[in-house]
């Protein structure tokens, strides 16, 4: 039975427990040294020696084969030795025996190919000398799991054949010399270890570049490709020359591969194609030459050379020197820079391929490339930055830029009215940049108003017709209102395009005003829809029951408005809800009350008649008096401004989650100790379709989220509790009535002391009524509640009563029983089957005592995972508990609690009692170990805790220890004697 050690803490290789002596000795631990570890990696003489047996090889047998699990831990090992070293050990030691490279190199890409082959079975050592001295042409690049797995094929073959490892590979990124083959396979098997699956793509670099970082992704997307199209454009645009190597979220490519990549990446985009694209490692192309002139490519004309491209590569595996165009030959490099430029657009322009695409020349000089055609998304996102900087600065930019393009504001005028006429007719065509000079002198004579949309529209037919006849802009235009000068004219267009791109679609009016800074900023906005001031509601609330106080101004629909007008909207659309009508509101120019009046009411609340009534009374106040009530009386007396505000934003925010105005409102006086209200309530399938989700959830992540979401509204897990119990108790009692959201709080602890078992139907809801009142008593959860299955934790509670609803969500029904009710740790320990023995009370570890249990409580009150809990007890008993020396079990865990001292065997007694206690799995290790400090060799006993996957040492009986590290004895050469759920002696 071999021994594997896995960072100090040892187990059986065949999963079995080890037995002890029928007597041992303890000795008092060491204070002062540190513990020493052993160096797994080492170099040793006979270097071409493949394995040395330290007597693990009896004569006459085979020789040592080894796990997958032994040669992937060696490969962690190694990657780390060499990473922090930056040279590979001579020897690898692998369960207790050592390889030399070569052999480990055999071992490294048997495994790799045995796991993707789903193979098991050991690995046996092969004879292999090392290599020669290898020279490395290799280049950076990344190699697929394809091209990786075929490397590692031949690497072994030509170990097979000639009984050494090969001093280089060939590959398609050049030689690759034995070291870089060694740290190459360490990372695949680093990889497969960390995410479960060997790498789809491993980087290659040079020998000299360690470390290497490898990317877990698996797949290369289309958005991918657009992201770095648009950054090696911009690199390309500011250093005047290509990257050497392009760099793909992770993935290192060649230029010829990446313009395989970006041409691929355009014909699936235009054939609306979103699956991932496969990786080809494509070779540099020759020097080509160039015999392009200046022009543009049609979408079609590119779409085609973008085939004829990877033709060229699938027929040669190689990038093109020069490709045949409309336009003459254009060399690689031009090709590439063009299929940026054509992506970067595409990704600018909301994934939609230009039409057009400019072609120039490769040459400094003509780089960079600007397209001097514009989409209207285009223009419409400059005019918007226009009009920011306008509001911001008081005056307009003396040049534009548009995707890149800089132009004098005629230019840009011209652009901004074309598109304003495109979006009208519904043309998407593209808008060429025309010649035009600087406006002269500004003519105005306009007092201001608004314009509606057919005007503007004819407006800007005839200014777009004045900048091609006169190559300048108006100084100003004859309007309804006046005469506008230019830069009204500007102002108003990027103000139209604004509107557009909030509304999607060309506002019906636009206000204009004189030009000067008193004037800047314009509002536009003339109307607001009542799913604008709807969803404001539903914001303000949210602000409301976060913050505990209303904020000063409220932004609906792109506007900010005050108080006052806000109240305006929210009555008005109470009001327009309840007629039926869809319209829109009309916002008024209104100031805020002038005084405060504290709220004088009684908690309550109003009916729809009488909510509604109160907004008429409040919208006419408001539009009388030009500003808003200080107060209002209802039947609940007299009700503040700020508490209007929050009821109207309450009951639309009931609008928008159940389409209907809510047959009551609760109105309560407006102070922090009443914020939130609740009044949200749910049917029973609502409560149970979302128990449905939680119960999935908590199965498939081990963990309950921590905060729900139940038709749209989001509640914490106490609360959600609340409403499992509710339903679950009306359900019973055939009581079909809503059930309303309650303020409840979490509880401020966490325990359970249970068994596993079932529960009849009548016994649960003995428990659900429990938990309902103690929460309507106290507006909080309880950590644990009592049941026939013993105190029933929080979190497994909600579990419990989740299960409880999901079977009435599927069956209408509430079940008879609930069968297979578990503690919580074994659902998100997943324990592995016998281990449930370890959360049980044993001799000397009476983790069921009262006192005990209640220790654990106080011990890991705020620990929220099972190794938050282990690491607060053990950190308790470690620095509390105080060591005493005498041989085997005295005092059992209770006695070492009560007296706060005890030996090895006792504090572990008193470790793995708090642990169960606290529904972790907890065990006994027994061992000979060699205590550094006294430098001698005594029988120990420590404590291991299940967390996080994995049992984690956890020997209190010395200060100097940490939970998962033990410093006061070397845990390298220690013999293990036994491992027991309750200690024997």
């Amino acid at each position: 039975m071999a021994l594997v050690s896995v960072n100090g803490i040892y187990a059986t290789s065949d999963g079995q427990n080890l037995t002890s002596d029928s007597y041992t000795n303890t000795t008092p631990p060491d204070s002062n040294t540190p513990a020493t570890t052993t160096q797994s990696l080492s170099s040793e003489d006979n270097p071409n020696d493949d394995y040395q047996n330290n007597d693990y090889q009896a004569a006459g047998e085979a020789p040592p084969s080894f796990t997958n699990e032994q040669i992937i831990q060696a490969a962690l090992d190694v990657k780390k030795f060499l990473e922090g070293n930056k040279y590979l050990p001579d020897y690898i030691t692998i369960n207790g025996i050592q390889v030399n490279q070569a052999t480990f190199l055999q071992l490294l890409t048997t495994t790799t190919t045995k796991i993707n082959n789903s193979d098991t079975t050991t690995t046996t050592i092969i004879n292999t000398k090392l290599p020669g001295t290898g020279t490395e042409t290799t280049t950076p690049g990344t190699l697929t799991q394809n091209e990786y797995l075929t490397l590692a094929q031949n690497i072994q073959t030509f170990i097979n054949t000639n009984n050494q490892a090969p001093a280089t590979m060939s590959t398609v990124f050049g030689n690759i010399k034995f070291q870089s083959l060694i740290y190459l396979y360490t990372r695949a098997l680093n990889m497969h270890q960390t995410y479960g699956t060997l790498p789809t793509y491993l980087a290659v670099r040079p020998w000299s570049n360690i470390p290497i970082t490898d990317t877990n992704k698996n797949t290369i997307t289309t958005q991918d490709i657009t992201q770095t199209a648009k950054d090696v454009k911009n690199f390309l645009e500011y250093h005047k020359y290509l990257p050497e190597y392009i760099t793909i979220n992770g993935i290192v490519v060649n230029q010829a591969t990446f313009i395989q990549l970006l041409t691929t990446t355009t014909t699936k985009i235009n054939n609306q194609d979103n699956t991932p694209l496969t990786l080809q490692n494509i070779k540099q192309p020759p020097t080509g030459t160039e015999t392009t002139t200046p022009g543009t490519l049609t979408q079609n004309e590119y779409l085609t050379l973008a085939q004829n491209i990877q033709t060229f590569i699938n027929t040669n595996g190689q990038g093109p020197a020069t490709m045949t165009s409309t336009l003459g030959n254009v060399k690689f490099e031009s090709l590439l820079y063009m299929y940026c430029r054509i992506l970067s657009n595409c990704k600018d322009n909301n994934g939609i391929l230009p039409e057009l695409v400019t072609v120039r020349p490769w040459s400094p000089s003509n780089i960079p490339i600007r397209d001097e055609f514009f989409t209207t998304p285009q223009i419409i996102k400059t005019a918007i930055d226009v009009k920011n900087f306008l509001e911001y600065n008081k005056y307009l930019p003396e040049y534009i830029t548009v995707n890149g393009v800089v132009m004098n504001q005629s230019q840009f005028l011209y652009l901004i009215v074309t598109a304003t006429l495109q979006l009208n007719t519904g043309d998407t065509t593209l808008i060429t940049l025309i010649n035009a000079n600087k406006p002269g002198t500004p003519s105005e004579t306009t007092t201001g108003g608004c314009i509606l949309q057919n005007e503007y529209i004819t407006l800007a037919e005839t200014i777009k017709n004045y900048i091609k006849t006169n190559q300048k802009a108006p100084n100003g235009i004859s309007t309804s209102l006046g005469q506008v000068s230019y830069q009204s004219l500007l102002y108003m267009y990027c103000r139209i395009l604004n509107q557009n791109n909030l509304i999607h679609d060309l506002p019906v009016l636009i206000n204009v005003k004189a030009w000067k800074t008193a004037n800047i900023p314009i509002y536009d906005k003339a109307s607001f829809t009542i799913s604008e001031i709807t969803q404001t509601a539903v914001d303000v609330k949210v602000f409301v029951d976060a913050n505990g106080y209303m904020p000063e101004w409220i932004t609906v629909g792109g506007v900010f408005l005050n108080q006052t007008q806000f109240l305006h909207l929210l009555t008005a659309t109470t009001i327009l809800i309840n007629n039926h009508n869809t319209g829109s509101v009309n916002p008024v120019n209104a100031i805020l009350p002038l005084n405060i009046v504290d709220d004088g009411l009684t908690d309550g609340t109003l009916s729809t008649d009488r909510y509604v009534l109160l907004a008429q009374e409040i919208k006419t106040y408001i539009e009388q008096n030009k500003k808003g009530p200080n107060s209002m009386t209802t039947d609940l007396g007299t009700t503040s401004f700020k508490s209007l505000i929050y009821m109207y934003s309450r009951i639309l925010q009931q609008y928008k989650l159940h389409q209907t105005l809510p047959t009551t409102i609760i109105l309560k006086e407006w102070n922090t100790s009443n914020i939130p209200i609740f009044d949200d309530h749910f049917t029973h399938p609502e409560i149970a379709t979302t128990a449905m989700q939680v119960k999935l959830f908590a199965e498939g992540n081990l963990f309950l989220p921590t905060l729900i979401t139940i038709s749209g509204v989001v509640v914490n897990q106490a609360q959600f509790l609340h409403l499992l119990t509710t339903a679950a108790l009306k359900i019973s009692s055939n009581d079909n009535t809503a059930t309303y959201l309650e303020k409840v709080n979490l509880p401020t602890y966490n325990y359970e002391n249970m068994v596993s078992g079932n529960m009849a139907l009548s016994d649960i809801l003995i428990v659900a009524q429990r938990i309902k009142s103690y929460m309507d008593t106290n507006q909080k959860a309880d950590g644990s509640i009592s049941s026939n299955l013993g105190d029933i934790s929080f979190t497994s509670q909600i579990y419990l009563f989740s299960r409880l609803m999901d079977y009435y969500n599927s069956h209408h029904s509430l079940p008879s029983s609930v069968t297979g009710i578990k503690p919580w740790a074994l659902i998100v320990y997943n324990l592995p089957a016998g281990f449930e023995v370890y959360l049980y009370p044993s001799n000397n570890c009476n983790s069921n005592d009262p006192l005990i249990i209640d220790l654990a409580k106080r011990i890991t009150v705020g620990a929220v995972t099972p190794y938050d809990k282990a690491l607060s007890i053990f950190n308790w008993v470690r620095d509390l508990v105080e060591y005493e020396f005498y041989y085997n079990t005295a005092k059992g865990a209770y006695g070492t609690l009560n007296t706060m001292g005890g030996n090895c065997c006792d504090i572990s007694h008193a470790i793995v009692a708090l642990c169960r206690a606290s529904g972790l799995a907890a065990r006994y290790v027994h061992g000979n170990c060699f205590f550094t400090y006294s430098q001698v060799w005594y029988g120990h006993v420590w404590a291991q805790i299940y967390v996080n996957g994995g049992w984690a040492v956890a020997d209190g009986s010395n200060n100097y220890n940490e939970l998962g590290v033990i410093n006061n004895w070397d845990t390298g050469s220690y013999t293990l004697k036994g491992i027991y759920s309750s200690l024997p002696f």
